[in-house]
């Protein structure tokens, strides 16, 4: 029978395939927050961000220490409420809905979460029961996952015995083993080397290219953006620029400028912002001499 002809169609009468008709329907943004801010004692750590990230990008939050991104992403887990503004999540709303977000999205903390007293396959099992993956597709799932991972002869091994950039490679394996509509992977390369990172984020980029899940990623590196489809930059907890990877790195190198560097050290995110977002200097600037 031809593609899109169906039993009982009237004659000359073609319906469209299953999968045009859901094509056709539009998707809600992966994130969507409006004014999203968040108060610890008195003390605004998010202060009313807007975000909008698309149904499978890659988007970078680029921030210093204690710029909020850690918050943010708990805001985006449910995992923390926030104290205003509005947040939906692969349409779902945090407010009314965590359950429903939490069921959406896959996670990549900064801190390790991994057991390590546990092989990696094990890993894998006890985060497939807990996000209610059918047992009859656990195996096959495991597999396939650990193959495109490139870390199939590595299944049976202790997760202790194991590298560090190795384990976040799994930890992002393992955030995407229950088909999540969005990842959230907070600053990946902590603690890492050159070449991990770029091993890290060699993976990322892979994985997201199989699975076509939206990825939000936080990061203090500037040139991890290049990673990311847009990057927006977080400075205490404001969003103060948002683009592409290019556009959001030249204003950053325009910032740069007007620093005076050690000699044998570039600007830290640290001395670059403040210039950048208009909150003053917090090194020394070189004054223009009249």
């Amino acid at each position: 029978m031809e593609p899109g002809i169906h039993a009982g169609n009237p004659p000359g009468v073609t319906l469209p395939n299953t999968e045009d008709v859901r094509a056709a329907i539009p998707r809600p943004p992966a994130i969507r927050a409006e004014g999203l801010a968040k108060t610890y004692a008195g003390v605004e750590v998010v202060r009313g961000i807007d975000l909008l990230v698309r149904p499978g990008e890659v988007f970078g939050i680029l921030g210093p220490t204690g710029a909020g991104k850690s918050t943010t992403i708990a805001m985006l887990c449910a995992l923390v409420r926030p104290t205003s503004g509005s947040l939906w999540v692969a349409g779902h709303d945090a407010r009314t809905d965590p359950a429903g977000v939490r069921r959406s999205i896959g996670v990549v903390f900064q801190s390790p979460t991994l057991d390590d007293r546990l092989t990696v396959e094990e890993n894998l099992r006890v985060h497939a029961a807990l996000h209610g993956v059918a047992r009859r597709r656990v195996r096959r799932r495991i597999a396939s996952m650990l193959d495109l991972a490139d870390l199939p002869d590595l299944r049976h091994e202790l997760v202790r015995t194991l590298p560090g950039g190795v384990r976040r490679r799994l930890e992002i394996t393992r955030s995407l083993l229950h088909h999540p509509e969005v990842l959230l992977v907070d600053e990946p390369t902590t603690g890492l080397g050159p070449r991990d990172r770029a091993d890290v984020w060699r993976h990322l980029r892979r994985m997201h290219r199989e699975s076509g899940t939206a990825v939000l990623v936080t990061t203090r590196r500037a040139a991890e953006t290049d990673h990311c489809d847009r990057a927006a930059v977080l400075d205490r907890g404001r969003m103060r620029d948002l683009g592409t990877p290019v556009e959001v790195r030249s204003r950053l190198d325009d910032a740069c400028a007007h620093l005076v560097p050690p000699p044998a050290s570039p600007p830290s995110l640290h001395d670059v912002l403040p210039r950048h977002t208009g909150h003053g200097p917090r090194s020394q600037v070189r004054k223009s001499h009249t």
